[in-house]
C-alpha cells in the first residue's frame, strides 16, 4: 500500500510538470487516519516516508495542532521538527 501512494503521488508530480503548474504540494500528518500502513503518523514519518520514495523536493508539510497531539506530541514539536529539515508548509 505505502508503494502505491508513493506512486500515486510520483503521477501528481509528473502533472504538474507536464502542466508548467507552480503549485506547493502539502501532507497533513494524521495519526490513526487509517489505522494501518501509516506513512503519515508524524513530521518525521512523513519525512521519512518522502525521502524514501526521494519525493523530498516536491511536498512540504502541512502541520495541524489537533493530529499533533493525537500523535502524542506538543503541536510545537511537528513545527520545530518540520523546519529544522525545510519541510514546514503551512
Amino acid at each position: 500500500e505505502i508503494d502505491h501512494m508513493a506512486q500515486l503521488f510520483k503521477m501528481a508530480i509528473k502533472y504538474k510538470q507536464q502542466h508548467n503548474m507552480t503549485a506547493q504540494f502539502l501532507i497533513e500528518p494524521k495519526p490513526r487516519e487509517p489505522t494501518k500502513h501509516q506513512y503519515d503518523y508524524d513530521a518525521q514519518t512523513t519525512m521519512c516516508f518522502l525521502q524514501t520514495y526521494n519525493l523530498q523536493d516536491h511536498f512540504k508539510l502541512n502541520i495541524e495542532p489537533n493530529h499533533t497531539t493525537l500523535a502524542g506530541h506538543d503541536f510545537e514539536h511537528d513545527i520545530i521538527i518540520a523546519s529544522q529539515y525545510g519541510m514546514l508548509g503551512s
